[in-house]
């Protein structure tokens, strides 16, 4: 079950709560001051796994923007229809 995050306008404070998705879209009452007037935030989450586990490359797919040096991709390694360097 995912975690979100909450912040109230009543009492502007912030908390978290575990529910679906389904219930996370609907009347959110506080958990401090039992407010209604409650905004779902958006947050970001932390993987549990680090790249180190993934080695220096997370697959063919992945593209970081940079230019690594090695062939493929657009930068220009020859992958693309950029037209070479």
């Amino acid at each position: 079950m995912p975690l979100y995050e909450y912040y109230c306008a009543d009492c502007r404070g912030k908390f978290e709560m575990f529910t679906t998705y389904e219930a996370s879209e609907g009347d959110i009452v506080c958990t401090k001051c039992h407010g209604g007037r409650v905004r779902k935030m958006f947050s970001l989450f932390a993987s549990p796994r680090g790249a180190s586990e993934f080695g220096d490359s997370y697959g063919d797919d992945y593209d970081d923007g940079f230019d690594d040096g090695g062939e493929g991709g657009c930068s220009c390694g020859g992958a693309c229809s950029c037209g070479g360097h």
